[in-house]
C-alpha cells in the first residue's frame, strides 16, 4: 500500500504543478490589449482623427486632423 500512496502524491504534485502553471499563463493574458470596441463605427476608413485616435468621417468639430497640423 506504500506504492499507492506515493503514485497518488506524485499524482497530486503534477496537478498542483499543472494548475499552477496554467495560472500563470492565463494571468499574462492581458483582455484590454486584446479588445478594440467599435463604439462609433469602423476604425479603418476615413480621416484619422488625433483627438479620439480613431479614423472617422472627418466631421468632429473638436477633432484634430491632418489638414490641422
Amino acid at each position: 500500500m506504500d506504492i499507492a500512496k506515493l503514485i497518488l502524491s506524485a499524482i497530486k504534485a503534477m496537478v498542483t504543478v499543472l494548475g499552477w502553471f496554467l495560472g500563470v499563463l492565463v494571468s499574462a493574458v492581458n483582455p484590454e490589449t486584446n479588445f478594440r470596441p467599435q463604439e462609433y463605427g469602423s476604425d479603418r476608413f476615413g480621416e484619422y482623427n488625433f483627438r479620439t485616435g480613431r479614423f472617422d468621417s472627418g466631421t468632429d468639430p473638436n477633432g484634430w486632423y491632418e489638414e490641422d497640423m
